[in-house]
């Protein structure tokens, strides 16, 4: 006796006509923000965060990949004498109502990271060993960024910045 195969079309992606509302709110990052601020990841001390401030400059470009679905971020700048660059990718997955995201830097590290916004504040945990607050000011075009990690049982600041958008 012979058996047919069965073979299963691949489901087509439908996916909606438009961004969800949850990613329409991703729209108060997109532009081009210039920035500056202190970093104290070096040298600093559990009795004093701020020693040893270190200045950081760079820029940050968020836009829409086609479709409106994902937000892209591109970062580069100079903390002290280190270069740091990098991508990365933000979404909002309906099913788990949250907001993801991918890092991807010049020194070939990957941290994956979420997004929640509350009372018009952007807050952002990447990995176990960072968080980030963005607060937007100026109706939407400064930006004040703030970064902490994880050190031991405490979280320290890490860095201290402001952007200013300029398109």
């Amino acid at each position: 006796m012979s058996r047919k195969a069965t073979v299963t079309k691949p489901q087509t992606l439908q996916p909606p006509l438009t961004p969800s509302a949850e990613l329409q709110l991703l729209n108060v990052f997109v532009g081009k923000w210039p920035t500056q601020g202190l970093s104290y990841g070096s040298g600093q001390s559990k009795e004093n965060p701020y020693d040893s401030p270190v200045r950081w400059i760079g820029a940050e470009t968020y836009e829409w990949l086609p479709g409106g679905f994902f937000l892209v971020r591109h970062f580069n700048g100079q903390i002290g004498d280190l270069p740091m660059s990098g991508i990365e990718t933000i979404g909002y997955d309906a099913v788990s109502q949250t907001y993801s995201s991918q890092i991807f830097d010049n020194y070939g590290r990957i941290h994956l990271g979420q997004r929640t916004i509350r009372d018009g504040v952007w807050s952002s945990s990447i990995g176990t060993e960072y968080r980030t607050t963005y607060t937007f000011r100026n109706d939407g075009n400064n930006l004040a960024t703030h970064w902490e990690w994880l050190d031991g049982d405490d979280w320290s600041v890490l860095t201290d910045s402001e952007g200013t958008k300029v398109n």
